[in-house]
């Protein structure tokens, strides 16, 4: 019956290590996958939220010059580091125009990490704090 039990908790921590790992990987380290050292804003209204772990991403339609649109995809903190400083995801609804501050993805199209949004009038959303990238 011992034996039994060692097996139970040899399967349960072998779960666990598979789940924890899982989550390891799903994090990336942001200077390896955006250039940090380049900033530009991105302009757009937005068509999707996805409040998730381990970040929130939104989804912008970005209407150029010539009328054209462009998806673009901003990464941002995680949800939790969101909540903590008073951001809700209410506070951006579906449609909401607003100015991205970000640094472009290392590899693919319209991809962004976002330091900083605003409404389109220049009215404060939020900002990652300059000592957690």
């Amino acid at each position: 019956m011992q034996s039994t039990g060692k097996s139970k908790l040899a399967w349960t921590l072998g779960i666990a290590a598979a789940l924890l790992q899982g989550s390891a990987l799903a994090h990336h380290s942001l200077i390896g996958e955006f250039d940090t050292t380049q900033e530009f804003e991105v302009r757009g209204a937005i068509t999707k939220l996805e409040w998730t772990n381990p970040h929130i991403w939104i989804y912008l339609d970005v209407t150029a010059a010539d009328g054209s649109v462009a998806k673009w995809e901003c990464e941002m903190g995680s949800p939790n580091q969101l909540f903590r400083q008073g951001w809700r995801k209410e506070d951006l609804p579906i449609g909401t125009v607003i100015r991205a501050q970000a640094n472009p993805a290392r590899e693919g199209e319209n991809i962004c990490s976002t330091r900083r949004i605003t409404l389109d009038d220049g009215t404060p959303v939020f900002s990652r704090s300059p000592n957690n990238p």
